[in-house]
C-alpha cells in the first residue's frame, strides 16, 4: 500500500495529463455546469465535450516518457511495472471523471432527482469505454495517438457506409446478426448511449466492446510489465 500511494504522489508531480489539459476540463465543466443550471434535460449533450476531452486525456502515452527517462525513479526504485502502469491510467483519467462526476451531482441537485441522464447505465458504459481503451491503445505510441484514431475511425465509418452512423443506435432483439451493428456503432461512437438507461439487450450490444476495452488494458498494464524500455540515447 505504502509503493502505491508512494507512485501516486509521484504521478501528481510527473503528471501524464498536462495543465492545460486539467485547465481545459475545469472550463469545460464550469460550461456544462452552466447548460445543465438552465436546462437539466440538456445533461447528456452538456456532457459530450468532456467525454470526447477524456478520451484525448486518456491517451496519454506510457513509452515516450518512459523512453526519456522521466520514469527511471520508479524503475530503479524496484516498484512494480503492473502498480506504475495502473496508477499511470488512473491518474490520466481522473481529471475527467471528477468532471463527471461534478456534472452528475449539479443535474441531481438541479433536477431534485427527476433526471438522471449522467448516471444512467449508457454513461457509465461510455465512461468505461473512453477512460481504457485510448490509454490501452496509446501505452507505446505517442500522446493523443489513440484519441486522434479513435475520431479518424468514427468519421471514416460515418463517410464511407453514407449513412446516418450515430442514429441507428437501436437494439430490438438478442440475434448475434442484429445486435452486430450497435455493437460496432458503440465501439467507435461511445456518445450515441450518453444518457440511456441500456435495457437488456442494449446491454448485450455494448458488453463487447466494453469486454475489448479491459482486455486492452490487462494487456497493455502487461506490456509495461514485461516489456524493456531503453532510453532514447541508447537506441
Amino acid at each position: 500500500m505504502r509503493d502505491v500511494w508512494y507512485l501516486v504522489r509521484f504521478f501528481r508531480v510527473v503528471s501524464p495529463v498536462s495543465s492545460m489539459m486539467t485547465g481545459t476540463f475545469a472550463v469545460l465543466t464550469l460550461v456544462s455546469a452552466s447548460v445543465i443550471g438552465a436546462d437539466p434535460g440538456r445533461a447528456s449533450n452538456a456532457l459530450m465535450p468532456l467525454l470526447l476531452l477524456q478520451s484525448f486525456a486518456a491517451s496519454s502515452g506510457f513509452a515516450l516518457p518512459a523512453r526519456r527517462g522521466h520514469y527511471d525513479l520508479l524503475f530503479t526504485r524496484g516498484s512494480s511495472r503492473m502498480s506504475i502502469a495502473l496508477v499511470h491510467w488512473v491518474t490520466s483519467i481522473i481529471p475527467g471523471l471528477t468532471s463527471w462526476l461534478i456534472l452528475a451531482i449539479v443535474e441531481l441537485v438541479v433536477s431534485g432527482g427527476a433526471s438522471r441522464q449522467l448516471s444512467a447505465s449508457g454513461t457509465h458504459a461510455a465512461i468505461l469505454l473512453v477512460s481504457t481503451l485510448p490509454w490501452a491503445i496509446t501505452v507505446s505510441l505517442p500522446r493523443f495517438s489513440g484519441g486522434i484514431g479513435w475520431m479518424l475511425v468514427a468519421v471514416t465509418t460515418a463517410t464511407a457506409l453514407s449513412t446516418d452512423l450515430f442514429a441507428r443506435w437501436t437494439v430490438s432483439s438478442t440475434r448475434i446478426e442484429e445486435l452486430a451493428w450497435p455493437a460496432w456503432s458503440f465501439l467507435i461512437y461511445p456518445l450515441g448511449v450518453v444518457g440511456r438507461h441500456l435495457d437488456r439487450e442494449e446491454m448485450m450490444a455494448v458488453t463487447p466492446a466494453l469486454a475489448l476495452a479491459v482486455a486492452a488494458l490487462v494487456t497493455a498494464c502487461r506490456w509495461v510489465a514485461q516489456r524493456d524500455v531503453p532510453l532514447e540515447a541508447a537506441q
